[in-house]
């Protein structure tokens, strides 16, 4: 008599694990790593190395490299990641399907040129990202600030 190939044997003693509420996707970063475990493996790094805002680098498998800034949203196949450049100074939305990353890196920021660079840890009582339908209409950009002009020389 012949056994399926499914049965597995346990020897006395040793009981199987207990069952995961939510199955593995098959991917090692998903929608549980980045609602959860990445913003309190970002703050615990923090709080281990001492840095204020640290530099969170993901790596795709296109070779390319994603510096977040923050976790715009996230659903069941893609996370949505505001990013930035080294060279740029200006926010970079990119949508990134979870099997495509394949390497998540946390890093202390200790270059002053890289200050636009750096993940935004959210306060400890925030939900977790969603993804979120944009507003019909736009909200007005903050004033800018006016710089005070120096004085001109020669006059009190």
């Amino acid at each position: 008599m012949t056994q399926p190939s499914s049965v597995i044997y346990l020897p006395p003693g040793v009981v199987p694990a207990a069952s995961q509420a939510h199955p593995p996707t098959g991917v090692p970063f998903d929608r549980q790593f980045f609602e959860s475990v990445l913003p309190k493996a970002v703050r615990a790094f923090c709080n281990t190395v001492e840095c204020k805002v640290p530099r969170v680098e993901v790596y795709t498998g296109d070779g390319s490299s994603h510096f977040v800034n923050a976790i715009s949203g996230v659903t069941d196949a893609w996370v949505a990641l505001q990013t930035s450049h080294e060279h740029h100074d200006h926010a970079i939305e990119v949508f990134l399907p979870y099997q495509t990353i394949f390497r998540v890196e946390i890093h202390p920021e200790d270059d002053e040129n890289r200050g636009h660079l750096g993940f935004l840890l959210p306060a400890m009582n925030m939900t977790p990202p969603a993804v979120q339908v944009a507003s019909a209409t736009p909200s007005a950009a903050p004033p800018a600030k006016a710089e005070k002009a120096p004085p001109a020389k020669g006059k009190k």
